[in-house]
């Protein structure tokens, strides 16, 4: 290499030095991540508290991981921190949200209403509860089938948990105006094999 060619490599290294200096080694503009604060000091997030209500989160109570929260006020939360609505359709974001599988029923709120479903039928095939207060459903596939609790009234179509074989779900909502509420297994042909039952609401 000549000597011209030698000066323009030099050239071209201090000047991607000297850029690198100006900006490469500037440190991150906008906000700074701050540590999380200590359990108990002031902005802290408080951690989730087991109880035999069930878990309590800054939302409020929840049955299971993903059911809707219930608030301090005891109405039931959507997502959007609204009280749910019944009439709507399962699954949407107005609509009480199932749980997530759980572990075993054991591990649900001592308050929870347990069914279990199976082609022998729903046990137990009625239950009983307090008009406008939050009620948690428990529903667990007995058998090696899938099974959908839902109730006939469509004033509480969007109160609806889907399980498959062996498996826990929960959901939670407020209970409707006294009266009588059928529910069934929604998968076609359950219901006409006795997979029915009733809520009474006083």
């Amino acid at each position: 290499m000549d000597k011209k060619t030698i000066g323009i490599i030099i050239a071209v290294i201090v000047v991607i030095v000297a850029l690198y200096l100006a900006f490469g080694n500037k440190p991150a503009t906008g906000p700074v991540a701050q540590p999380a604060a200590a359990p108990g000091t002031p902005g802290a997030v408080p951690e989730p508290v087991k109880t035999d209500q069930g878990t309590v989160t800054p939302q409020g109570v929840v049955a299971a991981t993903g059911t809707s929260p219930i608030a301090t006020s005891g109405e039931v939360l959507a997502p959007s921190g609204k009280p749910v609505k019944l009439d709507v359709t399962p699954g949407t974001p107005e609509a009480p949200q199932q749980s997530n599988p759980v572990a075993k029923p054991a591990d649900l709120p001592s308050k929870t209403v347990k069914i279990t479903m199976s082609s022998g039928g729903i046990s137990p095939s009625g239950f009983t509860v307090k008009a406008g207060e939050p009620v948690t459903i428990g529903v667990t596939s007995g058998d090696s089938q899938t099974h959908v609790f839902k109730f006939d009234d469509p004033s509480l179509d969007a109160v609806a948990v889907g399980v498959g074989p062996g498996e826990t779900r929960a959901i939670t909502f407020p209970a409707p105006k006294a009266g009588t509420y059928k529910f069934h297994c929604d998968v076609p042909g359950h219901s006409s094999r006795g997979e029915v039952g009733e809520m009474i609401v006083k």
